[in-house]
């Protein structure tokens, strides 16, 4: 059993395009979390995700940090949004059905307001399969 809350508390999707299963490390300004490509996958195609989709699970391991943060301080997970994606590099073109991924986000820097992280997608055996800086603002805590 995690130490952490369970994803859906603390990334506001809903499935199917909640992609993380769980976070299995935390600190402040990090985030790691598992995934595995399944079957219900909205993405999967002929057996296999186009590596592109990591950018949603980039994008996603920032919104476990962010939320991981706000369940720490007893506050409700604000909305934010990804405004910008500088470098992202794709090492391969595909992910196969059964894959199992780490993904991880590191805040570089931020205010209340931007936040920059750099983030990547770890396969099993720890090679790189993507990377990111993505450029979050902080949106506005949504109501109750």
């Amino acid at each position: 059993m995690s130490e952490y809350p369970a994803i859906t508390e603390l990334v506001p999707h809903a499935a199917p395009m909640i992609a993380l299963e769980e976070l299995v490390e935390w600190r402040e300004g990090f985030a790691r979390a598992r995934l595995v490509i399944r079957e219900d996958d909205p993405f999967l195609r002929g057996g296999r995700v186009e590596s592109v989709v990591t950018l949603e699970y980039m994008a996603q391991a920032v919104a476990a940090c962010l939320g991981m943060e706000s369940y720490r301080s007893g506050t409700s997970i604000r909305v934010g949004m990804i405004v910008a994606c500088r470098e992202l590099v794709l090492l391969r073109p595909s992910l196969a059905l059964g894959e199992e991924l780490s993904v991880e986000a590191e805040c570089v820097r931020g205010s209340d307001h931007t936040s920059h992280f750099e983030t990547r997608v770890l396969d099993a055996v720890g090679k790189a399969v993507a990377r990111a800086t993505l450029t979050l603002v902080h949106g506005v805590t949504p109501p109750g």
